[in-house]
C-alpha cells in the first residue's frame, strides 16, 4: 500500500488512524497551486498526499472545513497532481477557495493552461465534502450531498477527459500524487488551518 508523504509543510505527518478520522493542515501566507502560463507552475502548497501509479487510481474523497472569509484567494481541498519528468506538473484541485470576498467551491483542471470553474459554497454548512472518481476514461468531480440517512449523493461539478491520457508528446504520465492541500497566495495574509475528516484515497483492486 502507498504511503503518504507530504510536500511543502514542517508540521509531522498525521498518523494513520488520525488521517482516516480527523486532522488538520496549516497554510502559511506566500503559499499556492497555480499556473499562469504553459511554462510557469507555482507549488509551493502544503500537500499530504500518496503516491501511486495513475493507472491505479480509482477515488479519492474528504470532509473539508476551514475559516477564510478574511483570506483572499485562500483555499483548501482536494487535489491530484501528475509530475512530469520534464520539471512540469498538471493537476486537479477541488474545493473551497475564497473569490471576491466570499467562499465558493472551485475546481480548477491544468493541462496546458490553468481552466476553473466555480459553484456556491453553502453559507451555512461551513463544510463540504469532495470527491474525485475515475470513470473510463474520465476524472469525475463532484460534491457529495448527505441525506438525512447518510448516503452520499453525487453532485457531478466536472467531467476531464485528459487525466488518463498516457502520454504527453513525447512524456510517458506514469505516476500521480492524490491528497489533500492548503494554499494562502497572499504574502500579507495570516496563516490559517484547514480540517479535513475520513480521508479516502483508493486504486484499482489489481492496482493496489
Amino acid at each position: 500500500m502507498p504511503q503518504w508523504q507530504t510536500q511543502h509543510t514542517t508540521a509531522p505527518l498525521p498518523t494513520p488512524s488520525e488521517l482516516s478520522s480527523s486532522f488538520s493542515l496549516r497554510a502559511p501566507p506566500a503559499t499556492d497551486l497555480w499556473a499562469s502560463s504553459p511554462g510557469t507552475c507555482i507549488f509551493t502548497a502544503p500537500f499530504i498526499y500518496q503516491a501511486m501509479p495513475l493507472a491505479s487510481f480509482r477515488r479519492a474523497r474528504v470532509t473539508i472545513s476551514a475559516e477564510l472569509a478574511e483570506q483572499p484567494y485562500a483555499q483548501a481541498g482536494l487535489a491530484l497532481l501528475l509530475p512530469q519528468s520534464d520539471g512540469q506538473r498538471r493537476w486537479v484541485k477541488t474545493g473551497f477557495e475564497v473569490l471576491g470576498g466570499r467562499r465558493v467551491l472551485v475546481t480548477v483542471g491544468r493541462d496546458r493552461w490553468p481552466d476553473c470553474s466555480l459553484v456556491p459554497a453553502d453559507p451555512e454548512l461551513g463544510r463540504v465534502t469532495m470527491e474525485l472518481l475515475r470513470q473510463g476514461d474520465n476524472l469525475i468531480v463532484s460534491r457529495v450531498n448527505r441525506s438525512e440517512n447518510w448516503v452520499g449523493e453525487r453532485e457531478v461539478l466536472r467531467e476531464l477527459g485528459w487525466v488518463f491520457v498516457p502520454s504527453i508528446g513525447d512524456l510517458i504520465q506514469e505516476e500521480c500524487w492524490v491528497g489533500v492541500f492548503v494554499a494562502n497566495p497572499s504574502g500579507e495574509a495570516d496563516a490559517f488551518d484547514a480540517w479535513f475528516e475520513g480521508l479516502i484515497v483508493e486504486g484499482m483492486e489489481n492496482g493496489l
